[in-house]
């Protein structure tokens, strides 16, 4: 029964990592899109940039997303070590912006409920990333405790 859990958790973790994947791949399309919306009067497409933004939160926001997609996916792909901690600052500083944008920016009834929510997702990824046995092996990510201990070493 062991080696079953065993196999089901290795292809739950790589369902997980296909997912984050496809999240931080559609921040580069959303984010280079938002900039081509910047670009150009008439975009191919119905623009999804909110007309509540000013041009230049719209841009911090874009340049945002396609940052964190291709740090996400290109620190994946290099197994870099640092992802996590790379990954932290850059949805702190999201979140930020999440707030700048909610508090002082947007008027939609539902603004705090969907910086709630945005703010889930970045704990939620970041606990993946820093706590699931799996990705702590992949980045090589230790607790304090452990950090302490091999220092003690």
């Amino acid at each position: 029964m062991s080696a079953q859990w065993a196999r089901a958790g290795r292809w739950l973790t790589w369902l997980i990592a296909a997912i984050l994947l496809a999240v931080h791949g559609l921040l580069i399309v959303i984010g280079a899109g938002g900039l081509v919306e910047l670009a150009v009067d008439k975009p191919p497409w119905t623009p999804f940039s909110n007309p509540e933004l000013p041009g230049w939160m719209l841009l911090l926001q874009w340049l945002l997303m396609l940052t964190a997609g291709a740090v996400f996916i290109a620190g994946s792909a290099m197994r870099l070590r640092a992802l996590p901690h790379l990954m932290a600052g850059i949805y702190a500083v999201m979140a930020a912006v999440c707030a700048l944008q909610t508090f002082t920016m947007l008027s939609n009834a539902d603004r705090f409920t969907n910086m709630a929510i945005e703010y889930a997702e970045y704990a939620v990824i970041l606990v993946y990333l820093y706590a699931a046995p799996p990705m702590k092996a992949r980045f090589g990510v230790q607790s304090a405790a452990e950090s302490t201990a091999d220092a003690a070493a």
